[in-house]
């Protein structure tokens, strides 16, 4: 269900934002500020869609459904593949986050 993805996907970009990167912060949006420079604008974007979604879905009534799955996953994998990416080129461990 699209509950579980948006949960499941912001809590993979998360993990790897505060375990790879030394992100701060309440969610998604937050770890994102506080790590913005060490990224390249078009993945902070991508990831700010994902956390605009995921908030909106949690929060807002009447919003129950990602307008665009498909397009909300390739985003996602998008995003944590550039990531995962980013700490392999550091020497890191990537993440290998499967979605259902």
């Amino acid at each position: 269900n699209d509950y579980e993805l948006v949960i499941k996907c912001a809590k993979e970009l998360e993990y790897i934002l505060e375990a790879e990167f030394g992100a701060t912060g309440k969610g998604l949006h937050e770890k994102i500020s506080a790590v913005n420079g060490q990224l390249p604008p078009q993945l902070v974007k991508q990831m700010r869609f994902l956390a605009t979604i995921r908030n909106k879905l949690i929060h807002e009534r009447g919003f129950d459904r990602i307008p665009d799955r498909d397009h909300f996953i390739l985003q996602f994998e998008a995003a944590a593949g550039n990531l995962n990416e980013r700490v392999r080129a550091r020497g890191g461990a990537s993440s290998n986050c499967i979605l259902m």
